[in-house]
């Protein structure tokens, strides 16, 4: 809020409001505890109140509260990242643990429940249920890439036809490229790759034991590191918390000059 350039806008407000919700996760997250598992043809997220101030009815609220701020956290990618654009354009399963199904609240997608025959059958509800995640996780990527590239597209013509831009401009916009860059990799990374593994290899009833800690962890470490890159590569955020640390440290801070820069200054003249 207060080392942010001058006229950089309300896209500052944007990326307090993604840090506030990435703080609220984490913290939801830390309370909850998650464990993601994956079964034959079922994945479930568990929780384990044995133990817990929280009890088994308080425990799947908790589970399900934390499903439903995954599943906002990919609208969230796709709202930064079309704004970014904008911005420049105008039982079984619980054994694995050890953990008594009885001291254990849970969330399981069955895709293929066994039926009178002893054979699997796919569940169309199911599969329907999966379909509408699969269409915000496809729309979320869709969102990220499509408008990411649009992004790069027209800083760099912007830049190149546009003489009048001043060279603190032109960098402030290669480091906000620089960032988008970074910032779409991690999603892809953390939460895509994952997720996709988690939903899909359990349709084909391909058991991957290896999912129980990878997807968990994964989402868990996503809004820790999302806002690095916008505090690393931004120059006026970099300096902000090197100053913070001298300050800490009892040094002198170095003084810095900010310049008055909008982002709306690099659209193209009509």
């Amino acid at each position: 809020m207060k080392k942010s350039p001058p006229k950089l806008g309300v896209y500052k407000y944007l990326m307090v409001y993604i840090a506030l919700f990435e703080g609220f996760y984490s913290i939801w997250d830390l309370i909850t505890e998650p464990i993601v598992h994956s079964y034959k043809a079922a994945f479930v997220v568990l929780r384990d109140f044995n133990g817990s101030l929280f009890n088994r009815e308080d425990s799947f609220v908790l589970i399900c509260v934390y499903c439903g701020l995954f599943g906002f956290s990919l609208a969230i990618f796709g709202v930064h990242f079309i704004y970014r654009y904008g911005a420049v354009n105008k039982g079984t399963i619980e054994s694995h643990f050890e953990i008594p199904i009885n001291d254990s609240s849970y969330i399981c997608v069955y895709y293929q429940p066994t039926g009178p025959d002893g054979q699997p059958h796919p569940d169309p509800k199911i599969f329907f249920a999966i379909g509408c995640m699969w269409y915000m996780v496809g729309s979320s990527m869709f969102c990220v890439f499509y408008f990411g590239i649009r992004c790069y597209f027209q800083i760099r013509n912007t830049i190149a036809m546009t003489s009048h831009i001043s060279a603190s401009v032109k960098n402030l916009q290669s480091q906000l490229f620089n960032a988008l860059v970074v910032q779409t990799i991690i999603p892809v990374v953390l939460m895509y790759i994952p997720i996709g593994i988690l939903f899909f290899f359990p349709m084909v009833i391909w058991e991957l034991p290896f999912t129980t800690s990878f997807v968990g962890y994964t989402i868990a470490l996503y809004p820790a590191i999302d806002p690095l890159p916008n505090m690393i590569i931004i120059k006026f955020y970099r300096k902000a918390i090197k100053d913070f640390f001298l300050k800490l440290c009892g040094k002198k801070q170095p003084v810095h000059s900010f310049i008055s820069i909008n982002l709306v200054d690099v659209a193209p003249a009509s």
